[in-house]
């Protein structure tokens, strides 16, 4: 795909993720347990594929209450995977559902949402520049469709190598390497 597609797919997607937010009231409906924080390739104009990842600073907010919160996206979705997440690093209700044609990740955090995950998206919206947004899109365009996406390898492990030098899809399979030794 070529740069100029690359971009106005991004742009597209982009567009479309805003009609899904608002058709689905998916801020509002999600507010009620604390403050909502869209992260990922919507806030960073990554966008390769149907894909929005939501945060939510939701203290102490208990199981029953998240399956409550998400129930509205239920009836419409093909598929719903929930887990629960209670590390002392990872604290958290996890919900990724297939809807309207679109992955929607949520993530409840009931001991605050991390300061890395606003710290990473800040940086990199500060760092990224036209050469690195196309490595990133031309990157993820391959990798999307591969099994591994995005459970072992995601936006944020291509973004993370892009920002520190990664170009190409043989740069990329030799870092991930590098990372797993």
């Amino acid at each position: 795909m070529i740069e100029a597609e690359l971009l106005a797919r991004e742009q597209a997607l982009h567009a479309e993720a805003q009609a899904f937010l608002v058709a689905n009231q998916v801020q509002s409906r999600l507010a009620r347990a604390g403050r909502v924080l869209l992260v990922g390739s919507y806030v960073t104009g990554l966008m390769v594929w149907r894909d929005l990842d939501v945060c939510v600073d939701a203290a102490d907010l208990d199981r029953p209450l998240a399956w409550e919160l998400v129930r509205p996206f239920l009836a419409g979705a093909d598929r719903v995977r929930y887990e629960h997440h209670d590390e002392p690093d990872d604290r958290r209700h996890y919900f990724v559902l297939r809807l309207d044609g679109w992955k929607l990740d949520v993530s409840f955090f009931t001991a605050g949402i991390p300061p890395e995950v606003e710290r990473f998206q800040d940086d990199l919206r500060r760092r990224l520049d036209d050469e690195m947004r196309l490595a990133i899109l031309r990157l993820k365009e391959l990798w999307h469709r591969r099994p591994e996406y995005p459970e072992t390898v995601g936006g944020f492990e291509i973004c993370q190598a892009v920002l520190n030098g990664v170009r190409t899809s043989e740069e990329l399979e030799a870092h991930l390497g590098r990372r797993e030794a």
